[in-house]
């Protein structure tokens, strides 16, 4: 009876460990990652309580970068030197550590039961090495039903660990690339509005604008934040104009204009040279056919309608918008109110009356203070990058 007990006990360590590695490897998003692997990690090796520190090399510090339990909020973001406490001496020596009784222990980093309230009986630590690298640590703390951990709940941990560590390092790579791809992209736009002095920051405001309208209209937080970087380089192409063009103070003749109007294809030909394709497909889309209008007006394809990719008319209306309400040489900029009635009044002809309307709730929500907004906005926690 009690090898059949041991074998079920087997049996849904194994399920868990199996659900949990589906779990893991389902998102890349770093936070996500974080909060995952401590969750899956607490819930296998029925733990009250526990932390993920993280190693920030740059500093030389350990970040409780996620925690899970009654002080969770407060032991978040908790720093540590990397050296120090039981964590520290994980991390430096790879290997595990079981205690029974961290009373006992004197490796033990008291501050962090003193800053969050949490009183520590037992705990495991055990190391996350990938590429043979620690990267951190997971702590998992008080055995649930008053009991102590094992030898068998080290090795359940660190037969977990070994998959989050992967899971973490394949996480953190990920968003040093995010990062990195964002400071190019932004990088690219700045450089292109510097080359029109009466365009700064149009490019920050066009896409600013394209993510809210995409909100207002029902997507999806991550679905707006690639409209947003999508819609950063929405006029790449001017890249191709001359400056005696782009830059010219009076208005443009009928062959200057045609040249300017070249920028889409432009743009959408080196966005298209970029890698890895699927993920520029919208930007392509967006830098050919955010000129297009819907009745068949405008360019290059004089796209009618639905033929028009919809993040390109959502870009259309908050370019168009933009455009209006900034000052030129040769023409004053609209107030907002002005640009607002403008679009309402080409809406169905020129932009989709969706995109319009959805727009228009914005500026009345915010009384035509977008600033405000965008406060609003970050605060609530919806959309990628800060206003």
């Amino acid at each position: 009876m009690d090898a059949i007990k041991e074998l079920e006990l087997k049996v849904e360590e194994l399920s868990s460990l199996l659900e949990a590695f589906k779990e893991l490897n389902s998102n890349i998003e770093i936070e996500e990652v974080f909060q995952n692997i401590l969750l899956q990690m607490v819930k296998v090796i029925k733990a009250e309580a526990g932390t993920l520190w993280v190693v920030d090399e740059e500093k030389e510090e350990v970040t409780a970068s996620a925690a899970y339990g009654p002080t969770s909020s407060t032991i978040r973001n908790i720093k540590m030197n990397r050296g120090e406490g039981i964590v520290g001496k994980v991390i430096l020596t790879g290997k595990p550590y079981l205690i029974e009784n961290v009373a006992k222990e004197p490796a033990w980093a008291r501050r962090v039961d003193e800053t969050s309230g949490f009183i520590t009986r037992s705990m495991i630590t055990v190391p996350l090495n990938a590429k043979g690298k620690a990267i951190g640590a997971l702590q998992l703390l008080n055995k649930k039903n008053d009991d102590f951990f094992s030898d068998e709940d080290v090795n359940l941990a660190l037969a977990l660990a070994n998959q989050s560590a992967l899971a973490l390092h394949n996480s953190q790579m990920y968003d040093e690339l995010y990062k990195m791809f964002m400071s190019v992209i932004r990088t690219l736009a700045q450089v292109l509005d510097a080359r029109d002095p009466y365009t700064a920051g149009h490019s920050e405001r066009v896409a600013k604008y394209s993510s809210w309208i995409a909100k207002k209209m029902g997507y999806g937080t991550r679905t707006c934040d690639e409209l947003y970087k999508a819609a950063l380089l929405h006029d790449i192409g001017k890249i191709g104009v001359l400056d005696e063009i782009l830059r010219k103070p009076t208005g443009l003749t009928n062959d200057e204009y045609e040249i300017m109007k070249s920028h889409t294809e432009i743009g959408a030909k080196i966005l298209s040279n970029m890698e890895p394709k699927a993920v520029m497909k919208n930007a392509v889309q967006i830098a050919r056919s955010h000129h297009e209008r819907m009745n068949g007006t405008g360019y290059p394809d004089r796209l009618i309608g639905e033929e028009i990719p919809m993040f390109a008319r959502i870009v259309g209306v908050a370019d168009a918008f933009d455009a209006m309400t900034t000052s030129r040489p040769y023409s004053k900029g609209h107030t907002l109110q002005e640009g607002a009635a403008e679009l309402v009044r080409c809406k169905e002809t020129l932009f989709d009356e969706r995109v319009v309307d959805a727009f228009i709730a914005i500026l009345e929500e915010c009384d035509f203070n977008l600033e405000s907004y965008g406060i609003r906005y970050d605060e609530g926690g919806i959309g990628h990058e800060p206003v």
